[in-house]
């Protein structure tokens, strides 16, 4: 991504993020593996872009919503009983780059409650994913000297790991087109 300016991304209605197209497990493998790599390749250029992206989450994140956060700058939760989940474990899925670089960002104890259960903007503060609760207020973000902000960025660190979620693009992919998973992702999907 070449982005020269600082960006915020944010949503309008109540979900800032779905996560990936689960309907895509529904197709085969090949496309399967087509549109994860997809993904991927969006994860390497945003960790690549220069500028500094805030994230304003003003409703409900769920799946990747949740790990594109790990890859931005700075995250705003607009209020505290936002939910974020990972629950795509629920349905034969997981979340790749959580998996891959989550004992990295996280804590073992932090892990294990991201991937067990829903939890609210308070407690994504406490795991590190929210930078702040509150209104988002630009102009008081990023006072710091600019020179200083390339040493603190995370994606600096992050374009150095992200491949590591490579192996489990594969397995998710494997998982994801097994028979008993398609059943729980059209059930879920209600087709």
């Amino acid at each position: 991504m070449d982005c020269d300016k600082n960006l915020v991304i944010t949503n309008e209605g109540p979900v800032f993020s779905a996560g990936l197209d689960l309907s895509v497990f529904l197709q085969s493998k090949d496309a399967v593996l087509e549109y994860l790599f997809g993904v991927h390749r969006f994860v390497k250029r945003f960790i690549g872009c220069r500028c500094h992206v805030v994230a304003y989450v003003s409703g409900d994140v769920y799946g990747f919503g949740v790990e594109f956060l790990y890859f931005v700058d700075y995250v705003v939760a607009q209020r505290e009983n936002i939910k974020f989940s990972l629950r795509g474990v629920n349905f034969g899925v997981f979340p790749p780059y959580t998996v891959a670089i989550g004992r990295h960002l996280f804590s073992y104890g932090h892990l294990r409650v991201m991937l067990s259960r829903e939890f609210d903007a308070e407690e994504a503060s406490h795991f590190g994913i929210v930078s702040q609760i509150g209104q988002l207020e630009l102009e008081k973000l990023f006072k710091p000297p600019p020179y200083m902000l390339g040493f603190v960025s995370p994606r600096r660190w992050l374009g150095a790991a992200v491949d590591d979620a490579i192996p489990y693009l594969y397995k998710l992919a494997e998982m994801g087109t097994r028979e008993e998973t398609r059943d729980r992702i059209r059930k879920f999907l209600g087709r």
